[in-house]
């Protein structure tokens, strides 16, 4: 880490000491960001007001003044079932500036580049009004925590993409994008309080050579007159400052975000954004918005998808029907030149939340999309007490009538129970829990 505090001498001048004070002495801050796609922020704070009048866990929430909806917190989230219920995404403080930041430039037609494990991406789809959410990255490992966060949290316009940003242009997606999101890969230089990150100028470097390549490919694909967030969680230049150039070399022009506390501008880039530990309760970030403003043709056409309605038990839902299977979609979908294929190079790994699972039941998934009134239509069980019971995995001794039910906190689903007669003549409750989620 010795070229890591030698750059920030050269970025900082006289202002190092308190950024050396900030980095060595400040206690790491976390902050939830509320999902607004399920409750709104008054709501969520008159939720957990109750929660931590009934002592059952405390929040000790704080206003995030870079973005309305984040708050600093003191909460636990994997022993929270409102965490569970998809009501609240854990996002460090500065990170959720930027899409904040990028709101009013989000249009209908977004590709969050480099996604997992979901933050930006669950926070563009709370600030969309309709459209659809591309959401990719180009690591499996990586996929599975997206398709989780983006279920957990209730987002019906998502395709989930396992590919290259040159795979995107092959399909045929030049200029298709109205709204880009690249928080690009780097080399994490505002990570290292707390994680043991490898720092040199070779890795700086290779950084930047990268990030470089992936815009080469990436700013094709916005449209003329749309709308670019370039992000980091380092603060090396030449992955910020430096790419943001080399993107309006290419044809764009940057744009003169509000100046909130504990940002400031970018070195010798009045329109980028910095924000560091010493300036700010958080670990550091950079972006910057960009416009469009080179011609990039589209010839894309959207599919017409078929849609049918699908019983699920007493509920009856309007569905796509995408690749055989249904699925509770709103967004559009684009008319690849290449088919999407998991064989082939441009990889769709989910598109919507499926209605059914293998088994032809209720999809956990499709539990979590369900608006209140629709779940009540589904058949809900309110877990009250037990719901740390069932999050674990273990028997939840509750009766119920007959078939599957939505398991609930405070009205809020969690996934699924299954009641059934025992043969002895009363009801026993299945937890449905998905293993994978269970808490420890």
């Amino acid at each position: 880490m010795d070229y890591f505090f030698y750059q920030m001498r050269e970025i900082l001048g006289e202002r190092y000491s308190d950024f050396e004070r900030a980095y060595n002495e400040k206690p790491r801050h976390k902050a939830l960001r509320v999902n607004t796609l399920k409750i709104s922020v008054p709501e969520f704070i008159e939720l957990i007001k109750s929660e931590e009048g009934a002592g059952k866990r405390e929040y000790a929430l704080k206003e995030n003044p870079l973005c309305f909806e984040s708050f600093y917190t003191s909460v636990k989230p994997s022993l929270d079932p409102l965490y569970h219920a998809g009501l609240y995404y854990m996002q460090e403080p500065s990170a959720s500036a930027a899409v904040a930041a990028f709101s009013p430039y989000i249009g209908e037609r977004v590709l969050d580049l480099c996604a997992a494990p979901g933050g930006k991406s669950t926070q563009l789809a709370a600030y969309m009004k309709g459209g659809v959410l591309f959401s990719n990255d180009v690591e499996y490992k990586r996929i599975t925590a997206l398709i989780e966060n983006l279920e957990r949290l209730g987002v019906k316009n998502s395709v989930v993409t396992l590919c290259e940003a040159k795979s995107y242009r092959s399909a045929g997606l030049d200029g298709y994008f109205d709204t880009l999101v690249v928080d690009a890969p780097c080399s994490g230089g505002g990570m290292s309080r707390y994680e043991d990150v490898p720092y040199t100028a070779e890795i700086v470097e290779g950084c930047a050579k990268r990030q470089r390549a992936l815009l080469d490919d990436a700013t094709e694909l916005l449209c003329t007159g749309g709308y670019m967030l370039y992000s980091t969680c380092t603060f090396s230049p030449e992955e910020n400052e430096d790419n943001v150039r080399y993107i309006i070399e290419k044809g764009f022009e940057p744009i003169d975000t509000p100046i909130l506390p504990g940002v400031e501008r970018g070195i010798n880039l009045p329109e980028a954004r910095r924000i560091y530990p010493h300036n700010f309760d958080g670990e550091g970030h950079f972006y910057c918005v960009l416009k469009k403003i080179g011609a990039s043709d589209c010839t894309v056409r959207p599919e017409k998808l078929k849609r049918k309605s699908v019983a699920v038990g007493a509920l009856k839902l309007d569905c796509a029907e995408i690749g055989g299977e249904c699925a509770l979609y709103d967004g559009e979908y684009p008319k690849f030149t290449c088919r999407p294929d998991r064989r082939g190079t441009f990889c769709v790994m989910r598109t919507g939340v499926p209605v059914f699972d293998r088994d032809g039941e209720a999809s956990h998934a499709l539990i979590h999309a369900l608006s209140p009134d629709e779940t009540e239509q589904f058949g809900a069980v309110e877990l009250n007490d037990c719901a740390d019971k069932y999050l674990r995995g273990e028997t939840v001794d509750i009766s119920v009538d007959k078939g599957i039910k939505a398991a609930c906190y405070r009205g809020y689903a969690l996934g699924k129970v299954r009641s059934a007669s025992d043969g002895a003549g009363s009801m026993t409750l299945k937890n449905l829990y998905p293993k994978g989620l269970r808490i420890k």
